[in-house]
C-alpha cells in the first residue's frame, strides 16, 4: 500500500502473478516483465522529492554506473522519439537518472522522468492519479467544481439516461453529453439530446439558448484547465487528435467543416454517473488516447460534500495493474488519467450509510465510433445529400416550430 501526503491510499493486490500485458508496435515485449521492476502506477505530488526516497527506491545514473546501457537507450530514443513525451509534456535529458529496481505496486518516487528497463527499453506511463483535498483547495477551484457538477446535473433535463446502453453497468445511473453515433436514419452523427425534454425546457421561463451554449463553453474551459494541470502531455495528445481527425468537440454545438471544435477542447463527449454507480471489469471502446476520469463527493442535492461524506465502498479498480484507488479515504476530488481502452477497470459497489450522499463520477473521452465516422465522412462515404448532422441548433429549431 502506498499513499500521498494527504493520506489517500492506493493499494495493491496480493496476487503476484503479472497481469499487465505491454503492447508495442515497434518492439518485442517478450521478457519485459522480468527485467522491468518499476511501479505500474504514477501519481503526481508536489511534495515528493528524490531526497525522500526510501532504501528500496534504487536508481542508476546512465553516465556513471551503467554506461553500457547508453547505446540501447540512444537507439530507443531515436526509434521512438514521438512516443518519448511523458504525460507531463516535458522532454527530459537522457543523462538524468532512471529507475532500475522499485518494488512492484509502490509509488514512483520521481514520476516526471522517463523510465527504461534494464535493457534500455522505453517504458510508457500507464496511469496518473492525483488527489485534491477540499481542505487544501482554493475557494475559486471549489466554486469551479460546484458549478461543473450543478451544470451536468441540470442537463439531465435535456438528455436520456444511457445506462441501458452500458453493458458493464451493475447499478446506478449514467448520462452522456456531447457527440455520438447516429440514432436516426440518414444522420451522420449528432448530439446527445432528448427532443421531448428539450421542447419542454424551451417552454419554461428563463430558458436561453445563449446561456445553454455558454454553459458548455464554461464547462469545457474548466475541464481543459484541470486536465492541463494534471497531465499537460496527455491533454495535448487528445487535443491534437481531435483537431487532426476533425472530430466535433464537446463544447461545439454545430458541426461544420471549417470550425467544428473549440480551441481548448480535448474530448468529443463526457459521461457522468450518480446514485451509487458500479460496473463490471471492462475496457472502453474509445480511441487509443488518454481519458480524464474524475470522482467528486457530493450531497444528493448536488452540493459538494465538504464534510460528513459517508459513502462506503466505490473503490476504482484497475485490474490489469493490480491496484485500486481507495476513494472512501479521499476527502476531495480525485482525478485519474489512463488509457481506458487498454486497461481493464471497474468501480466497486458503494452505499451512503445516511442515504444523503453519493459519489459523482465523470469520464471525458474521444469516441472510437465518432473517429471511424469522421474517417468515412472525409473519404466521401456520405455523398448522399439527404444525410444530415444532429446539431444542437437543429433540435432547438424543431422545438420552436412545434411551439409555433
Amino acid at each position: 500500500m502506498f499513499s500521498n501526503n494527504h493520506g489517500a491510499c492506493i493499494k495493491k493486490s496480493t496476487n503476484k502473478r503479472p497481469l499487465v500485458n505491454y503492447n508495442s508496435d515497434s518492439e518485442s515485449t517478450s521478457g519485459l516483465n522480468k527485467d522491468y521492476k518499476r511501479p505500474l502506477v504514477n501519481y503526481n505530488s508536489d511534495s515528493e522529492s528524490t531526497s525522500e526516497l526510501n532504501k528500496d527506491d534504487k536508481r542508476l545514473s546512465t553516465n556513471n554506473t551503467r554506461n553500457r546501457y547508453g547505446k540501447n537507450i540512444k537507439q530507443t530514443m531515436q526509434h521512438r522519439e514521438k512516443e518519448m513525451m511523458l504525460l507531463f509534456g516535458q522532454k527530459h535529458n537522457l543523462k538524468k537518472m532512471f529507475h532500475f529496481r522499485v518494488p512492484m505496486g509502490t509509488s514512483d518516487p520521481v514520476p516526471h522522468e522517463r523510465v527504461f528497463s534494464n535493457l534500455g527499453t522505453y517504458v510508457e506511463n500507464h496511469m496518473i492519479v492525483e488527489f485534491f483535498p477540499f481542505e487544501d483547495m482554493l475557494e475559486e477551484r471549489k466554486k469551479g467544481w460546484q458549478e461543473f457538477v450543478e451544470f451536468l446535473l441540470y442537463r439531465q433535463n435535456f438528455i436520456n439516461d444511457v445506462s441501458k446502453n452500458n453493458s458493464s453497468l451493475i447499478s446506478g445511473i449514467m448520462y452522456a453529453e456531447g457527440w455520438r453515433k447516429p440514432h436516426v436514419p440518414n444522420q451522420v452523427f449528432g448530439r446527445y439530446i432528448n427532443q421531448n425534454k428539450l421542447n419542454h425546457q424551451m417552454t419554461m421561463k428563463g430558458f436561453s439558448q445563449d446561456e445553454e451554449e455558454a454553459g458548455f463553453m464554461k464547462m469545457g474551459n474548466f475541464l481543459s484547465t484541470v486536465f492541463q494541470e494534471v497531465a499537460s502531455g496527455a491533454y495535448d495528445s487528445c487535443k491534437s487528435y481531435l483537431k487532426e481527425q476533425s472530430i466535433p468537440s464537446l463544447s461545439k454545438w454545430i458541426f461544420n467543416q471549417k470550425e467544428n471544435y473549440c480551441p481548448d477542447d480535448f474530448s468529443s463527449a463526457i459521461t457522468y454517473t450518480i446514485n451509487d454507480f458500479c460496473n463490471k471489469a471492462h475496457v472502453d471502446n474509445d480511441t487509443d488516447n488518454w481519458t480524464l476520469i474524475g470522482f467528486i463527493p457530493i450531497k444528493k442535492d448536488g452540493d459538494l460534500a465538504i464534510e460528513d461524506f459517508d459513502v462506503e465502498g466505490g473503490e476504482f479498480v484497475i485490474r490489469d495493474l493490480k491496484v485500486y484507488i481507495d476513494l472512501p479515504k479521499v476527502k476531495g476530488v480525485t482525478l485519474v488519467v489512463l488509457k481506458t481502452n487498454k486497461l481493464k477497470h471497474q468501480t466497486i459497489p458503494s452505499k451512503s450509510t445516511s442515504g444523503l450522499f453519493t459519489r459523482f463520477g465523470f469520464s471525458c473521452q474521444i469516441s472510437k465510433n465518432m473517429s471511424i465516422t469522421m474517417e468515412k465522412y472525409h473519404s466521401d462515404h456520405y455523398e448522399d445529400k439527404n444525410h444530415s448532422f444532429g446539431n444542437y441548433d437543429d433540435y432547438i429549431n424543431k422545438g420552436k416550430r412545434k411551439a409555433a
